[in-house]
């Protein structure tokens, strides 16, 4: 139970704060410029990132592949880039104090708070729906519960922790408080830039080939990207800490700067707060995630082999439902992986073991649903044989006197997804 927990508990977490942080020290800034309205539109933006990204989840749901998830984030996420550059050079230029790039600034700024909340928003939003479409129908049991209360738990964390984190850093002076919004936005653009390249590479618009020898220890290892994002944080409360307290003021008699001291005083507790919830968020999200995402055995793939051009499976073999693994030696020797598993009536769902996005990690089945091995994504059924996101790479296919058939040419082309 507790690893169900900690699995919903966890990317909630992590979402909330990889969106609420930045958002907040965002806000911070503008609390101290002088026009109302810079609040006011980045207040309006944010709601409308809100609410696109419960419109687009409610559209991919209910529409399955109508709506690509990974273009609609792939798109936020570019424009969100380039408002980030455009807004920290504002920033430096002082633009709160120039009317004339006072335009510039409320645009990044809102384009800012829009897409980070759209896309962290169905990031957000995806946890519980995948929960409720994998209980098919089955709500009222316990494994629901605990999962919707991992997900409810892990959202009033990272809330918590990033308000405590926005008190500390509206304690800031503003040179210190424009510093650590250039460290958190600098950590966002680098997990941002390593998103991009992998939908890019997913949808090959770039030359996976290429790329893949470079990406593939940054995909192995992408649950650790939120330790980026980590890191930033803690120099909200460093820079707090280095902060030199009030100078007393030439007309400020005792009593008034023992009020000043105590305000500071007060104000750094907020760094010691934010250490505190860090140390949290570091535990949870190494040593936790750790044990929500310990890792399923494969179950070892069949061999097979090719005879007339085809590769075959009796039917008998793969008509229970359950997952099936195969594994073919190309005539170079490599080994190529591929899934078989019943979708209903007549219909197989038939792919590599492997995805475009994740690689040749595999896939496995749990309480009758197919996960992804790395990056434990719970597969539609009904999906699996359709190309896109996490699925699994679409192989042909064909039923024929009581046996599965596989061509052999498909396989010797699919032999580069496994090196």
């Amino acid at each position: 139970m507790l690893q169900m927990f900690l699995q919903q508990f966890v990317p909630a977490m992590e979402q909330v704060l990889t969106l609420a942080v930045p958002l907040g020290i965002l806000f911070a800034i503008l609390r101290r410029l002088p026009l109302e309205k810079y609040r006011r539109n980045y207040n309006t933006a944010i709601h409308w990132g809100f609410w696109l990204s419960v419109a687009i989840v409610a559209a991919r749901v209910g529409t399955r592949n109508a709506v690509s998830r990974e273009v609609a984030e792939a798109g936020a996420i570019a424009i969100a880039m380039v408002a980030e550059i455009v807004l920290i050079a504002v920033l430096v230029r002082g633009a709160g104090q120039k009317e004339k790039l006072s335009r510039p600034l409320q645009v990044a700024a809102c384009a800012i708070g829009a897409l980070l909340f759209f896309y962290h928003g169905m990031e957000i939003w995806l946890i519980p729906v995948g929960t409720i479409i994998s209980a098919a129908g089955d709500y009222m049991t316990q494994a629901v519960a605990v999962k919707l209360a991992g997900f409810a738990a892990g959202l009033f964390f990272g809330i918590v922790s990033s308000y405590v984190t926005y008190k500390a850093a509206a304690a800031l002076n503003p040179k210190r408080l424009l510093f650590v919004f250039i460290i958190q936005a600098v950590a966002m653009f680098i997990q941002q830039g390593i998103f991009l390249v992998q939908v890019l590479m997913a949808r090959h618009i770039l030359d996976s080939a290429v790329l893949l020898s470079l990406m593939a220890p940054i995909i192995d290892h992408s649950s650790w990207l939120i330790f980026i994002i980590f890191f930033a944080l803690l120099f909200v409360p460093l820079t707090l800490f280095s902060q030199k307290k009030p100078a007393r003021p030439a007309d400020a008699n005792p009593a008034q700067y023992r009020r000043m001291l105590m305000q500071a005083m007060h104000k750094r507790r907020w760094g010691t707060a934010t250490v505190l919830f860090l140390a949290g968020m570091v535990f949870l999200s190494s040593f936790g995630a750790s044990y929500a995402n310990r890792k399923e055995e494969l179950v070892p793939a069949v061999p097979v082999t090719a005879s007339g051009g085809f590769v075959d499976v009796d039917l008998s073999v793969v008509n229970d439902g359950h997952l099936h693994r195969f594994v073919y030696q190309t005539a170079s020797g490599q080994m190529v992986r591929y899934i078989v598993i019943l979708k209903g009536g007549n219909s197989y769902g038939v792919g590599l073991d492997a995805c475009e996005i994740c690689g040749p990690t595999g896939y496995y089945e749990k309480d009758g649903q197919v996960i992804c091995r790395l990056c434990d994504v719970m597969m539609n059924k009904a999906t699996i044989g359709t190309k896109g996101g996490c699925n699994p790479i679409p192989i042909e296919y064909s039923v024929t006197d009581g046996k599965l058939r596989v061509p052999q040419e498909a396989l010797e082309k699919a032999r580069d997804v496994f090196r």
